[in-house]
């Protein structure tokens, strides 16, 4: 995602996204967007707001419940 490579794990409503690329001081404003466009590719669901630094991200999903 817009030359960041994540690792991206997701558990319930959350997702987190590890940047496991090497960068020289990356800012997290526009970190943030492309760890939340990994999340929500992974995912399949909206993220509503990602917090953390540079190198670790969780996002919070906005799933729709599923039906059991």
């Amino acid at each position: 995602m817009g030359g960041s490579t994540f690792d991206i794990r997701v558990r319930g409503n959350l997702a987190e996204a590890i940047r496991i690329n090497p960068q020289y001081a990356p800012r997290l404003g526009p970190l943030r967007q492309q760890a939340a466009q990994a999340m929500a590719v992974v995912s399949g669901c909206p993220v509503t707001g990602v917090l953390g630094d540079q190198a670790l991200m969780t996002g919070v999903l906005d799933c729709p419940e599923t039906a059991s």
